[in-house]
Formats: structure tokens, C-alpha cells, sequence
């Protein structure tokens, strides 16, 4: 089959050249020319067809063809959006008209039984028919959940309201003892059966909530409690320690100046070595100052620094009654005698005429006197006999070698003759 053949010239009274390409291309769509499909294949459904004639070039066919089956899929795509929205927008009208037959029990299969017949439900696939007739039925779902949830919440919130008023429900009460005395209240029979025990037990948790809560609490806030107080124990102790410091420090100083104190006043009353406590305690306790009956001293303490007072005379008479003796019996006047031939190394009496006029010797207690001059004396005496015994041994040495001397020079002399 050849083009040349179906060619013919357009007469003067025929359609247009754009109404013969509308006309080709209506006819490709009629014939069902599939899209991408091949010249070859489609050619002997459409060329008996008027109007395939009616376009006189075969280039021009072929090219309004190649064209045709190009941009055909997108036609046919948009042609199908276009359908699909149709079929859904007429749905959903379907349904808007068969709003008084839905609530939220109703199913995809009870909504078809009814409505099944209608183009409306036909025209949409049963996928996309199920999907917005749920779209429908869910918020109705939801809604009436919510009411029963509502309600639900309304009867057991009034069913624990009931068992909080009897007042003798606790955690250790059991719904088969307590059931019995509450049949006869109305919220209890709008609670179903099988509900009542289950609220029963939820209400005993919160109990036990509500007491674990509170002994948390209780123990929560004796735990505080007892921290505060440990603190302010702490805080106390501390506190005390520092105040007993403090008034050790301050009673050191007291004692301190108190002592200070007594001891200033045994140097102005008591200047005699051999004065006693006992008769010393009365002349010191009339001091118009008090510094014998300081209360930061005890009659041991002030016993004991008297003592020590005394013991400190004591020693300096000594001290001075030896610087005394070192001063008035020089080896000068140890080496004068009385007429009976006494000496102030030898007798006391002759030593004390010497010593009594200067007031050391008034000082230092009588009975320690002589005792003091005795030792003294044996000591001097002791030193002369040791330079006394040096001098005697030098001279005994000095004899010996002279001695030896002559005789070696007399040997001599006797060898010399020989």
C-alpha cells in the first residue's frame, strides 16, 4: 500500500487544514492508539478512516502520528487525574448525602449494601472508597471514645467519690467484705460489674500512694529536721569550743596578772627569808587591793608562789652573804691574829665582829650564818694548804736538783783527777 494512492486534493467546500489535524487526532484517540507505539503497528486500523485521508502528506500524517503517541501518555495521565478527582469529589458527595447512615460503627460492607448501587460508588476503586469512608467514620470514633471515656471517667470518679465517703475504707480493706454495704448506692450500680472491683483496687492504690507520699514526706522533712538540728548542735558545740577557748585565754591572762599581782606583793610585804606561811597567809590576805584573795588563785597557788618567794630570799641573802665573806675575810685579814691567837678562818666570834656591821650580815638568817662562814673558811683554809703544799713541793724539787747537780759535778771532778 502506497500513500500516492490515498491521496487526494482538498476541495474548496471542505473542513480546514486545522480542522482536519483536530479530526486525525480524534480519530488516533478513537482508534486507540496506544502511546510510544510504532507507525507500522497502528497504520492498517486508521487508514480507512476518512479522516486519516484527509490529511494529504504522508510526512504529514506520519509526523502528526509520531507526535500523537509522544504526548498521548501525558494526556491520558492528566485524563486520569482528572477522572480520579471526578470520582473522588463525587464520593465524598456520596457521603455528605449519606451522613444520616454513618455513625462510628459503620463499616466499609454496610455502607456498600446501601449505597453500593449508586455511579458515584462505582466510579472510585473500593482502596480509595474505604479510605474516605473511614476518613468519615474515624472522627465519629473518636468523638464517641472520648463521650465514653468521659463518661466512664464521670462514673468512677463518682463511684470513688462513694467509697472516700464511707471513711472506713483503707489499704487493708477487701472488696469482698466491702461490696456488700454498697449495693444500695446509685453510683454504685452505674458502674458495670465487671468495673467495680477493678476501681475498687485502683482507688486502694492511690490510698497506698497518697500514704507512701506522705510518710516520704514525713520522713522527708524529719530528715531535715534532724539535719537543722544536727547543725545547730554543730553550731553549739562549736560555738563553745570557741567561747572556752576564749575564756581560757582569758583566764591564762587573769592568771597571769594574778600572779603578777601576788608576787608584787610578797616583794613589798615579805622581805624575811624565814617567814612562815601560816603566819604570813593572815598579814596578806588584809592587802586593800585583794591580791591575796584573787579568786583566779587557790590557797595552793598562793601557797606555792610564797614559797617560792622565800626561796628566792633566801638565795639572795645567800648570794649576798657569800659576796660578803669573799669581801670582809681576804687571806689579808686571815693572816691577822687576836691577842689569844684567833683568826677569822679559825674563830666565828672574831669573824663576826667583822662581818655584823654591813646589813647582809643582818639579812642572812642567824642560824645560817656561821654555818655559811664555816664552809667558807674550810674552803679558803683548804686553797692556802694547796698553794702552801705547791710551794713546798717546788722547793722539795728545786733541793733535789740541786743536790743532783753537785754530785754529778763531783763525779766529775774525781774522773777528771783520775
Amino acid at each position: 500500500m502506497t500513500d500516492s494512492s490515498s491521496d487526494s486534493e482538498d476541495e474548496d467546500d471542505g473542513p480546514t487544514k486545522e480542522e482536519c489535524i483536530i479530526q486525525f487526532k480524534e480519530m488516533l484517540k478513537e482508534r486507540g492508539v496506544a502511546p510510544f507505539s510504532k507507525w507500522e503497528k497502528e497504520l492498517p486500523k486508521i487508514v480507512f478512516d476518512p479522516r486519516f485521508k484527509a490529511i494529504p502528506s504522508h510526512s504529514a500524517r506520519r509526523s502528526l502520528f509520531e507526535r500523537y503517541v509522544k504526548t498521548r501518555a501525558e494526556e491520558e495521565r492528566k485524563e486520569k487525574r482528572a477522572a480520579q478527582r471526578a470520582a473522588i469529589e463525587g464520593f465524598k458527595q456520596l457521603l455528605e448525602e449519606a451522613s444520616a447512615d454513618i455513625d462510628q460503627n459503620t463499616d466499609y460492607q454496610t455502607f456498600k449494601k446501601k449505597w453500593g448501587i449508586d455511579p458515584r460508588f462505582e466510579a472510585l476503586d473500593r482502596k480509595d472508597r474505604e479510605h474516605l469512608l473511614n476518613e468519615r467514620v474515624l472522627p465519629l470514633k473518636r468523638a464517641a471514645q472520648e463521650k465514653a471515656e468521659a463518661e466512664h471517667a464521670a462514673v468512677a470518679a463518682s463511684f470513688k467519690s462513694m467509697l472516700r465517703e464511707r471513711g472506713d475504707i483503707n489499704v487493708n480493706s477487701r472488696w469482698s467484705r466491702v461490696k456488700d454495704s454498697l449495693r444500695n448506692d446509685p453510683r454504685y450500680r452505674c458502674v458495670k460489674h465487671e468495673d467495680r472491683e477493678v476501681l475498687f483496687n485502683k482507688y486502694l492504690n492511690e490510698l497506698k500512694s497518697v500514704e507512701a507520699k506522705a510518710e516520704r514526706e514525713a520522713k522527708a522533712k524529719k530528715d531535715e529536721q534532724d539535719k537543722l538540728k544536727e547543725r545547730e548542735r554543730e553550731l553549739r558545740k562549736r560555738k563553745e569550743r570557741e567561747e572556752q577557748e576564749m575564756e581560757r585565754v582569758r583566764a591564762k591572762v587573769r592568771r597571769k596578772e594574778a600572779v603578777a599581782s601576788f608576787q608584787a606583793l610578797l616583794v613589798e610585804t615579805i622581805k624575811d627569808p624565814l617567814a612562815s606561811w601560816t603566819e604570813s597567809k593572815p598579814k596578806l590576805e588584809k592587802d586593800p587591793q585583794g591580791r591575796a584573795t584573787n579568786p583566779d588563785l587557790d590557797s595552793s597557788d598562793t601557797e606555792k608562789l610564797f614559797r617560792e618567794h622565800i626561796k628566792t630570799l633566801y638565795e639572795r641573802c645567800v648570794h649576798d652573804f657569800k659576796a660578803l665573806l669573799a669581801e670582809v675575810i681576804t687571806a689579808e685579814a686571815a693572816a691577822q691574829r687576836t691577842e689569844d691567837g684567833k683568826t677569822v678562818l679559825d674563830s666565828w666570834s672574831t669573824a663576826k665582829r667583822l662581818l655584823k656591821l654591813d646589813q647582809r650580815y643582818n639579812r642572812m638568817p642567824r642560824k645560817e650564818r656561821e654555818t655559811l662562814w664555816r664552809r667558807y673558811a674550810e674552803e679558803m683554809l683548804r686553797k692556802q694548804n694547796q698553794v702552801l703544799h705547791q710551794k713546798e713541793d717546788k722547793n722539795q724539787d728545786q733541793k733535789s736538783r740541786s743536790t743532783t747537780d753537785s754530785g754529778t759535778y763531783l763525779l766529775a771532778r774525781v774522773h777528771d783527777r783520775r
